[in-house]
């Protein structure tokens, strides 16, 4: 346990990254455009604190910013990240960084104004580690990017997205380490798709959950279970959501 604790404590002083760009179905938003970050130098380090309402959109992120991403349903979207807005120098990640990702929605009234934390999360995106035991991060790193799809037939209207790396590398140490933003993006279409269920950032993944607690050490990833909702059911037409707890109240 000491040797494992040692090479977890190892990569911290360069535990940094930061999501900079979106791109919509391959066209480049452009670098912090529509991007909640704090308004004087944007957080690249970890968040630690699980009930932090900086959760939601990092560090000075629970405010909106001027701006907002044209996304049609149904749109590919790619979200970069790296280690430094300015120095592309650095690795996008320590490769001893490793974990799962995803990737939120939240359904605003004005994605400028709104604010990050609190209820009506769902979740589109997932991945955790395949048969192989390799990770999303260790997948994602070396090209920084992370895709996914916006759901075909979702509701229009203004949106948070919120990417979301997870490094369990200080899992055993009770340190989860979590890097995240959020987009302000306006989704167009006709859908009428709604979650079923949302849920609450803070709230929606605990200091217990498996999922930040899990050993990368161990040799044995099989049956990890990625912390948070599951990936969202979604439905049609207009309804009352619920908001629940976790990934136990499930969707």
């Amino acid at each position: 346990m000491k040797f494992q604790t040692l090479i977890a404590l190892l990569p911290l002083a360069s535990a940094h990254t930061i999501f900079s760009n979106l791109h919509v179905n391959g066209k480049d938003a452009g670098q912090v455009v529509a991007t909640r970050y704090k308004t004087t130098t944007p957080n690249n380090n970890p968040l630690e604190d699980l009930s932090s309402t900086d959760m939601a959109c990092n560090v000075g992120g629970d405010k909106g910013v001027k701006g907002i991403i044209d996304v049609p349903a149904g749109a590919n979207l790619t979200f970069d990240f790296k280690a430094s807005l300015w120095d592309t120098s650095k690795p996008r990640l320590e490769p001893g960084h490793k974990g799962p990702c995803a990737v939120y929605l939240k359904k605003v009234d004005n994605a400028e104004t709104a604010k990050g934390s609190g209820s009506g999360w769902f979740k589109i995106f997932e991945d955790g580690v395949d048969a192989q035991g390799q990770w999303c991060t260790t997948r994602l790193t070396p090209t920084g990017r992370l895709v996914t799809k916006l759901p075909e037939g979702l509701a229009p209207g203004d949106y948070l997205a919120k990417p979301e790396l997870l490094a369990l590398h200080n899992a055993l140490e009770g340190r989860p380490q979590f890097f995240t933003s959020c987009m302000q993006i306006r989704v167009s279409g006709s859908g009428t798709l709604v979650p079923e269920s949302t849920v609450s950032i803070p709230g929606y993944i605990k200091k217990t959950d498996k999922g930040v607690t899990f050993n990368i050490y161990s040799g044995k990833t099989a049956g990890y279970e990625i912390p948070g909702p599951r990936i969202a059911k979604l439905v049609a037409g207009k309804r009352k959501v619920r908001n629940v707890h976790g990934r136990r109240d499930g969707y």
